[in-house]
């Protein structure tokens, strides 16, 4: 199993390492990144107990309820099961309303110090070295394959020596009322970056594609049309001239996956690969391993 920080790899959410390192120095994460993935310890979460004879009853008040204890509110028109159907509920005993229970404040304690336990004692494959990574702070950067240097931790200092902004959300906002960017893909030759922009608020992105080199940034639009290309999600193909993307309907339902080839030129063609037409089931898309 492979888990991957968004730090260090293109993700849909843009949540950044930064929030947790806070000022420390990137050298000490790298440590620790390198402790947690040599760790041969494993651990177990713990287990809570069953109560295999506990349960609670649905519908009309069981014999000995509580009249104070209303069953369903006051202007349900309902009827409720008669006679009451018991439910089975072995973890009931962890209710603890008062947090005083020292049996419940035992476990989750317990969980607690599994969920600060370091991943890697649990089996996870850490792969804490990409080409890219996010900043949530000042868009998406690039940097060398190194992981070695400290860092101050202000949004205006460089983590990595050769470090470049590839696309700097905050200026990509300026002049407007809103600005959400996602779903950024790095083409094939690493000289193109695709990605979804919503300048509304409305969770209507538009797809746009941003030449790394020359800094050039423009909207795709519909075939045929002028209308700015609405999408869903952004996938490049095999090379630099091809991208998929999805498209949703009128309740924002992602339903439709195209094909886009020759995106670059004046009459670019788009065809239909699926559709999923059932209103209870939406498409996504994802790339296999050997891409």
């Amino acid at each position: 199993m492979l888990l991957q920080f968004s730090l260090l790899v293109l993700s849909r959410t843009t949540n950044s390492f930064q929030a947790a390192a806070g000022q420390r120095s990137y050298r000490a994460i790298a440590t620790k990144l390198q402790t947690m993935a040599t760790s041969t310890e494993v651990l177990s979460p713990p287990v809570a107990r069953r109560e295999e004879d506990r349960s609670v009853f649905a519908g009309v008040a069981p014999e000995g309820w509580d009249p104070k204890m209303p069953r369903q509110s006051n202007d349900s028109t309902e009827k409720l099961l008669d006679p009451p159907v018991a439910v089975p509920d072995p973890y009931g005993w962890l209710r603890d309303d008062k947090r005083t229970k020292k049996e419940v404040l035992d476990h989750l304690k317990a969980e607690t110090s599994l969920h600060r336990a370091p991943r890697a004692n649990f089996g996870i494959t850490l792969e804490p070295s990409r080409d890219f990574h996010t900043r949530h702070t000042v868009g998406l950067p690039r940097r060398p394959n190194r992981f070695d240097i400290d860092w101050d931790g202000t949004k205006e200092s460089p983590i990595l020596p050769g470090e470049e902004t590839y696309l700097d959300v905050n200026k990509l906002a300026e002049g407007k009322d809103y600005c959400s960017v996602g779903g950024v893909k790095v083409s094939p030759s690493k000289k193109l970056i695709a990605y979804a922009a919503d300048f509304s608020g409305d969770e209507i992105y538009q797809l746009r594609v941003k030449n790394l080199e020359t800094g050039e940034d423009v909207a795709l639009k519909e075939t045929g049309s002028d209308k700015l290309l609405e999408i869903d999600s952004v996938m490049w193909g095999k090379d630099d001239d091809e991208l998929f993307f999805t498209t949703n309907d009128e309740q924002h339902r992602p339903c439709r996956m195209y094909q886009r080839k020759n995106w670059q030129s004046d009459e670019p063609t788009d065809r239909l690969l699926a559709e999923e037409l059932d209103d209870l089931f939406w498409c996504s898309m994802y790339k296999s391993i050997d891409e």
